[in-house]
């Protein structure tokens, strides 16, 4: 049903089984095993990179198992959200808090106190919504900012966007997210994979603090692309490549993409906190390249220490000294490696 009447707020309750995602206490507590559709035979576990150089294909199933334990035996720590609706407007997916709880569930070792507010609109209420992010912001608004609401629904059949920012003063996010009626057929829209993307924003930019986007673009949107997959589908690994091949099928055997041009893009010579240095590449490539080396990384130590080199980050240390801190090896050993896995998957 449309709502025409003056926006209102309202919690969000956990209560409704989405994507395949019961929030029944019996299907939480089922194994990640017992959850699993897939038939094939399960690989090896991955110790180091070298062994996902050999066998590359193990990656995608343990960062899914890893995940998918991490969920069913962790509590969000996420704050319920407050949920806005423009006076136009009719949400794509009506659960949100949902799926915020999985993602906070991925990530529960990190701290999640910022106070939540997610706004839903349509084209029509693209003025509305872009009020809600003003008032949010105050003074503390940026240029780029004033006109993001539009910039996410540019058009009745261009409205697909969604956008998380953090108060740079207070423990606080607010989460843009448009609607429309192709929105209501896309299943980023519908199965609450977009919520858990953003709200996985909110966490690493309350991880990296004073030090916020000194991570690579490709990391930021990348863990976010891998967090959606994995928390939603947590239950079931063949609903999780599904979302994964969704994501990366522009990479498959595509000519472009050699072993070369993967270590340039994952460690660009201008360095990997400027991020106008991943402007030449086609937009997508920092999400589903990103998405790939997140998944490798979590394979080997669980999805939380992806997160947790943003919180490195935070502390001051630079990316190169965070990775290494967690995974053992150095930035530069790993980035060939981590190249040669991904062409590896994109090509098998």
């Amino acid at each position: 049903m449309r709502i025409s009447f003056k926006h209102f707020a309202l919690l969000i309750t956990s209560l409704i089984v989405v994507s395949g995602c019961s929030a029944s206490a019996d299907n939480e507590n089922q194994s990640a095993n017992s959850t699993s559709s897939t038939s094939a035979p399960i690989p090896p576990e991955p110790t180091s990179l070298q062994d996902l150089v050999e066998n590359s294909d193990a990656a995608a199933y343990w960062a899914w198992k890893k995940s998918s334990e991490k969920v069913l035996n962790s509590s969000p720590t996420a704050k319920k959200a407050i949920v806005e609706i423009g006076p136009n407007t009719t949400p794509d997916y009506l659960s949100p808090q949902i799926a915020i709880d999985l993602a906070s569930k991925l990530y529960s070792d990190h701290k999640q106190n910022q106070e939540l507010t997610f706004v839903y609109y349509e084209h029509e209420d693209t003025a509305w919504a872009q009020k809600k992010l003003n008032d949010f912001l105050g003074k503390h608004i940026l240029d780029w900012q004033k006109e993001q609401a539009q910039n996410s629904c540019r058009a009745k059949n261009d409205c697909l966007g969604a956008v998380a920012i953090t108060h740079p003063k207070k423990p606080a996010g607010i989460v843009l997210v448009s609607a429309s009626d192709a929105g209501k057929k896309d299943a980023n829209h519908t199965s609450g994979t977009l919520e858990a993307h953003e709200y996985t924003h909110i966490i690493q930019d309350e991880s990296q603090g004073r030090f916020l986007g000194q991570v690579p673009r490709w990391q930021a949107e990348g863990e976010a692309m891998f967090a959606q997959a994995a928390s939603i589908y947590h239950l079931d690994f063949q609903s999780y490549t599904v979302e994964r091949e969704r994501i990366i099928k522009e990479l498959i055997k595509n000519p472009e993409i050699s072993q070369s041009w993967l270590i340039d893009f994952i460690n660009p010579g201008k360095g990997l906190t400027r991020w106008e240095v991943w402007d030449k590449y086609p937009g997508w490539r920092v999400y589903d390249v990103g998405m790939l080396v997140t998944e490798v990384l979590a394979s080997l130590k669980g999805p939380e220490s992806t997160m947790r080199l943003s919180l490195e980050v935070g502390s001051g240390l630079s990316y190169q000294k965070a990775f290494e801190k967690i995974y053992g090896i150095p930035w530069e050993t790993a980035v060939p490696l981590l190249a040669q896995i991904i062409y590896n998957q994109i090509n098998s």
